[in-house]
């Protein structure tokens, strides 16, 4: 029995492979066996695939007609023989301590599943964000249990960046959703996961290389308007059919809460449509939200005057995407935590290629950023009136402020500020 078992559904994605493989086989524990699923993939990556298998007898392949990601991962689980599974996405890549580390945490502690943080990658700008929630904080590097199991759903959502007990997962008859042509059936499987699991822990240390830069990735079609909602509602009937209705609660708030994040993500044209599913839903789940957090205010709205929200989301979004076009090119000014958030922002809006460079109030000690120079506004001063300015600092700090002064001084009399940008683009 290997002590891990990972599990990496393909389809048409040779131009990552290698990479994702290569960095599978260079982990430092080594008792692992690799099973790849080709899921009908018409590019070269079944023959990539075979010329591993032919390298590292540790490496499966199996070929099989297109069924979709979650059938791709089921065959996968169905051939598993480690003690624990782990899955990567064939786009990705992890570093070498990413196992030997998580199943030693999993045996010390027996747990039924362990994680840790990600990175969102951008690779062609050697961009590294870490993800991690701080709102958990006190919670990582802890055995959780039963208790515990609201806070399970608050750390960042994915199901890549962990091993699972297999038979924990066999016990539970954990599966994912089989639609052929379906997205997002990563969500069902994380969801019963936290719910089954008895001890978990989240380890305050970051292993998995998150793609950004995939055009073809699943999450960035714009017409999938209800792939999300027919995710949780096969979700909802399955624990209906197990008898635990407990989970039910977690099913129907994350059914709302995704419905924000596919408004956003959807096409113009979709969108007023898509609020008669959300007023739909608001209706018959409103009370698994809490009653003045802010995705509640949004759905009021929404459910009171979705003409109006549909009016002005698109008409803000048309905006600021004339203002991008038109601008010869961007500065965004500030380079700390914010400018991580934006910079990942501007590239999945098109827009990324225009940044000329990041704006300090002084000299930069550093002067270049994921590939992209670092100014003084003193250096940019003659230039920064032309550009579309964004402003990625905390508009309710004094720094803002500050900047808003010098910009006007130099003869800038608007910008983009996050909060708006952030609130009419979907990030994926």
């Amino acid at each position: 029995m290997p002590k891990v078992s990972v599990i990496v559904p393909i389809c048409n994605v040779e131009q990552y492979l290698n990479k994702c493989i290569d960095s599978i086989l260079e982990q430092t524990l080594r008792d692992i066996e690799i099973i790849c699923v080709d899921d009908g993939s018409t590019d070269d990556s079944p023959q990539i695939l075979d010329d591993y298998a032919r390298m590292d007898n540790r490496i499966k392949v199996i070929h099989k007609e297109n069924a979709g990601y979650g059938a791709a991962m089921n065959t996968g689980m169905d051939v598993a023989t480690g003690e624990y599974i782990g899955i990567v996405e064939s786009d990705d890549c992890i570093l070498p301590q990413m196992y030997e580390r998580l199943y030693q945490v999993a045996i010390d502690h027996d747990l039924d599943l362990v994680k840790a943080d990600a990175f969102y990658w951008l690779e062609k700008y050697d961009y590294l964000n870490r993800i991690h929630v701080q709102a958990v904080d006190e919670y990582y590097d802890r055995v959780l249990s039963e208790g515990d199991r609201s806070v399970f759903y608050k750390f960042y959502m994915n199901t890549w960046t962990g091993i699972y007990k297999r038979c924990f997962l066999e016990e539970n008859q954990i599966r994912h959703h089989e639609t052929p042509g379906a997205s997002y059936q990563d969500n069902g499987f994380w969801m019963q996961t936290l719910y089954y699991c008895k001890r978990a822990m989240w380890l305050n240390e970051a292993y998995y290389l998150y793609r950004q830069d995939n055009p073809t990735a699943s999450v960035k079609s714009k017409n999938k308007m209800y792939a999300m909602r027919d995710e949780y509602q096969w979700l909802g009937e399955l624990f209906e059919s197990k008898g635990d209705l407990g989970a039910l609660p977690y099913v129907n708030y994350y059914r709302l809460s995704r419905h924000r994040g596919t408004f956003m993500r959807i096409a113009d044209e979709l969108r007023r449509g898509f609020c008669e599913t959300i007023k739909k839903d608001y209706e018959n789940y409103a009370g698994c939200l809490k009653s003045e957090d802010e995705l509640t205010l949004w759905m009021q709205k929404v459910v009171a005057n979705p003409d109006d929200v549909c009016m002005n989301y698109n008409h803000v979004r048309a905006t600021i995407q004339q203002q991008l076009e038109r601008a010869p090119y961007i500065m965004m000014y500030g380079t700390g935590k914010v400018s991580r958030w934006m910079f990942r922002l501007l590239y999945n809006m098109g827009y990324l290629d225009k940044l000329k460079c990041f704006v300090e109030s002084d000299t930069p000690v550093e002067r270049a950023k994921w590939t992209i120079p670092v100014c003084s506004i003193e250096e940019v001063k003659d230039n920064i009136v032309d550009a579309q300015v964004i402003v990625a600092v905390s508009v309710q700090g004094m720094a803002y402020q500050a900047i808003s002064d010098l910009l006007r001084q130099y003869g800038v009399e608007s910008w983009l500020i996050v909060p708006v940008l952030g609130e009419h683009f979907y990030m994926v």
